[in-house]
């Protein structure tokens, strides 16, 4: 029981944090181009709490409708109110109808046909200010939903251009920008979380790795390595730690590479391969190592430093991940699925044994996979409706039905929740017996 409150807390603030920086990219891009945002939600409905900001001015006429109300003299600073508005030739918000947010019904709705128009944008919020020709309405929501596994942005009009200020009203270039910045900030957030991670000062172990045994018919042994070498430098990769050789080797999988061994005192070049799938519980280079001449070291990088090295971890990720990628392609690795469940378990497991900077380490992969999940061609996910954007373009500018794109999205959020929930089930019944994704 310790163990998973452990993990949800730990994780629970991962899952926010990239959800958050992925909807900013939505948020500030779509602001940018003048696209009203509506809400900015994390988790999803029903909603738990929110609260609204903005100051949003709205022309009063006398051809503004009130449902629930006597009129703009009923309407109270602090008021939350529903508005229905057009925009004019100057770009000015007019009000259609007004009704209050909370207990109005809809009984007289039929006698305000603008109700049914939808191009109308429909927002919501509090009164800041009221006069005879206008409200000014803090109509942009921050929200806090009970289903805690994602997060949103909420924009005008998102499949429909006569919604004044939509996102649907602007050119595919726009509509573009907007719908990948999300994927954008998540791959971004690796460079400064890693920058940030070697501007730190921490305690580190490092020392001399020394082969210990080689394996029979390895790339080791064909490369003459022995038992008592110590493993300088790989790559051109200076290395100080086991887990500097194992990336090395990791990262030049299936090509030559060379290593500076250092042997009865001798400095010596030898040029290795490492396997791309190596027989269970060998490596890459069929060799068992360890770390001598131990010593600890407080290390920490200026920021000119720490940029470079933050950018070349971040490229040296993708291209594990690439290769990762590769070897489910090509069959020779099945992939590792978890849902909520087994990431929250990995998340948990990870953040014991290597603290904050395993924590932080683990987002930035986290990070990574959404950054790329979001922009596939699936439907519902910013990729699936930037292939609708393509196709608009190729089509010069003619779209596809909104009732037809929005179908389409709809079919692949069932089939991605049904995904979900049977990989959820895996990750519990796996759970229930002890095990974990990172194997055990």
């Amino acid at each position: 029981m310790e163990t998973a409150l452990f993990a949800i807390i730990v994780f629970v603030p991962m899952l926010v944090m990239l959800v958050v920086i992925h909807e900013w990219g939505h948020f500030f891009t779509a602001r940018a181009f003048g696209v009203k945002v509506l809400e900015f939600g994390i988790g999803y409905p029903p909603r738990a709490f929110a609260f609204y900001t903005g100051r949003t001015r709205v022309l009063l006429t006398a051809n503004t409708g009130y449902l629930n109300l006597e009129g703009v003299h009923a309407i109270q600073p602090g008021q939350q109110v529903r508005i229905h508005s057009t925009e004019n030739e100057e770009g000015n918000l007019v009000a259609r109808v007004v009704q209050p947010s909370r207990g109005s019904t809809l009984r007289r709705q039929s006698s305000l046909h603008e109700l049914g128009n939808e191009e109308y944008l429909q927002h919501e919020g509090a009164v800041r200010e009221v006069s005879e020709d206008s409200l000014v309405v803090a109509d942009m929501a921050y929200t806090l939903n009970w289903l805690p596994l994602g997060g949103f942005v909420r924009l005008a009009g998102e499949n429909n251009p006569g919604v004044p200020r939509s996102l649907a009203s602007k050119g595919a270039g726009p509509r573009a920008i907007i719908l990948a910045a999300g994927s954008l900030m998540n791959a971004a957030f690796p460079l400064v979380a890693f920058t940030l991670l070697f501007m730190i000062p921490q305690s580190v172990t490092v020392g001399q790795v020394q082969v210990e045994e080689v394996v029979a018919n390895s790339p080791a042994q064909a490369a003459g390595i022995k038992a008592g070498d110590i493993v300088l430098n790989a790559g051109g990769r200076n290395i100080e730690h086991g887990s500097d050789l194992v990336r090395a080797t990791t990262l030049n999988a299936g090509t030559e590479m060379e290593w500076s061994i250092l042997r009865d005192g001798r400095n010596e070049i030898v040029l290795v391969t490492p396997r791309v799938n190596p027989p269970e519980g060998q490596g890459a280079t069929g060799i068992r190592i360890g770390l001598v001449n131990l010593r600890s070291e407080t290390r920490y990088e200026p920021p000119w430093t720490a940029v470079w090295l933050g950018a070349t971890n971040t490229w040296e990720m993708l291209v594990l991940l690439r290769q990762e990628i590769s070897s489910w392609i090509s069959g020779s690795r099945a992939p590792q699925l978890s849902g909520p469940v087994g990431i929250a378990q990995v998340t948990g497991e990870v953040t014991q044994q290597g603290g904050l900077r395993g924590w932080v380490v683990l987002s930035i992969l986290f990070s990574i996979n959404l950054a790329i999940l979001n922009l596939l061609p699936i439907p519902m996910l910013d990729g699936g409706r930037l292939v609708f954007v393509g196709l608009e373009w190729v089509r010069g500018g003619r779209r596809i039905p909104a009732e037809r794109e929005g179908l389409v999205h709809l079919m692949g959020f069932i089939v991605l929740i049904g995904f979900i929930v049977i990989i959820t089930y895996q990750d519990i019944v796996r759970l229930v017996q002890g095990g974990s994704p990172l194997g055990g």
